[in-house]
């Protein structure tokens, strides 16, 4: 707490930031974990299954999975070409949002920390100089020794948020883009079965 009141009142913000980081990471890793993709092997057999031209397996594994159950039945429309092919972009674009939710608001965070720390620490100085240069009896190195730390303390504060938010983030950004790779080739397989079907026919 005596570390809080040092830093000045960017304490206050720098400390919402840090609550609220803190709740998009928990929230962020939580829908991840409530709402995975199949296994490696399962995955593999649907996108073999998908490029012959069975979808039943792809939609019962991912009709099983709540954030997938629109995706599952898009897959397994009976709309023609090119309605088809819309139908499932839609979805993937859905599912795209679905897990870019506050995924914004963790990064523009996790900037914003480590500047407004830097902000406490450059106020911080102005007060400590401010203070040595109204003194009459010359520099007071402890008095300037302790103006420094207090100041130094936003900085920390902010890299404290900063680091495990950009971290994160890099890490759902990941998880993201390897999710979405992998609805993309499933619906891309089955766009091009469906094409096939139409020329075909």
């Amino acid at each position: 707490m005596s570390l809080i009141i040092a830093g000045g009142w960017v304490m206050v913000p720098l400390l919402l930031i840090s609550v609220i980081v803190l709740a998009l990471i928990i929230d962020r890793s939580l829908t991840y974990i409530w709402n995975p993709l199949p296994d490696t092997a399962e995955k593999k057999k649907i996108l073999e299954d998908v490029q012959r031209g069975d979808f039943t397996e792809a939609e019962k594994c991912f009709a099983e999975t709540p954030w997938l159950k629109d995706f599952a039945a898009a897959l397994g429309g009976k709309e023609k070409m090119p309605l088809y092919e819309g139908v499932l972009s839609e979805n993937v674009s859905a599912l795209s949002a679905f897990m870019e939710k506050r995924l914004s608001l963790l990064a523009t965070l996790g900037r914003i920390s480590p500047l407004l720390g830097l902000l406490g620490t450059i106020i911080g100085m102005i007060q400590t100089f401010a203070v040595i240069a109204q003194s009459r009896s010359g520099i007071d190195m402890e008095l300037l020794a302790e103006g420094i730390w207090q100041a130094l303390i936003t900085t920390a504060a902010g890299l404290i948020i900063a680091i495990p938010a950009v971290l994160c983030y890099r890490i759902f950004l990941s998880i993201e883009s390897g999710r979405l790779d992998y609805l993309n080739r499933v619906a891309n397989k089955a766009i091009l079965f469906k094409q096939s079907q139409n020329l075909a026919d």
